[in-house]
């Protein structure tokens, strides 16, 4: 792992700093991002590398199912939207969310005797539990839906509703200095899904891409 660290950075060091040491040079001043993104503190998840993005472009804010807390308790990613909107004055917010979400299909799991306790995991993932009862009462209307997707979609659309309780984003929002955006990424299919807040549904970014 330490040789693989290692090798890494060097090839960083060599490779794509060298190419773009002007760019690291600017941003070793300043950085003004034009895009926040709230999302997934899991490994298969890079919202750089998902936008082809540059160091400089995206305000990354990470957490265990890409939750947006209440405005009205403390924490570091309350404090983080804070520091984006008000200081780097960033006029674009996107929620990431994802298939396959552990946080998310941790809502149905059954602990077994021999399995570790989370407790600070099981306190955090109660942001979830608005999400996870949307999506149990659209499969009881309907079954054929899958209720882990659903409840990965819903917990993107809950954290929008919570961006609302911050107060400095409504006024800019009112203002037209900001925009809201809620994605859900399939890794299986590299697709990306728009909640859409006219019809209330996730639709294709991009409408009949094929991977070439």
């Amino acid at each position: 792992m330490e040789k693989l660290q290692k090798e890494g950075y060097s090839a960083f060091l060599n490779e794509y700093f060298k190419e773009h040491s002007d760019l690291f040079l600017q941003l070793s001043k300043s950085q003004k991002p034009h895009t926040m993104m709230i999302t997934c503190s899991d490994s298969r998840i890079n919202p750089a590398l998902l936008l082809n993005a540059q160091p400089g472009e995206l305000f990354i804010t990470r957490n265990i199912g890409n939750v947006v807390p209440s405005y009205l308790i403390e924490g570091s990613t309350q404090a983080a939207i804070e520091y984006a909107v008000n200081v780097l004055n960033i006029p674009k917010i996107i929620v990431l969310g994802h298939s396959n979400c552990g946080a998310c299909a941790h809502m149905y799991h059954e602990p077994k005797e021999d399995e570790p306790t989370l407790p600070h995991v099981e306190a955090w993932l109660k942001n979830i539990i608005p999400a996870k009862s949307a999506a149990m009462l659209e499969v009881h209307h309907d079954s054929s839906k899958n209720l882990f997707e659903l409840t990965e979609k819903h917990n993107v659309v809950v954290s929008l509703q919570r961006l609302m309780e911050y107060p400095y984003i409504q006024e800019r929002l009112v203002k037209n200095k900001i925009s809201l955006e809620g994605w859900w990424f399939d890794i299986g299919s590299g697709k990306v899904e728009v909640y859409n807040f006219t019809t209330r549904n996730f639709e294709p970014v991009l409408e009949n891409v094929e991977i070439t």
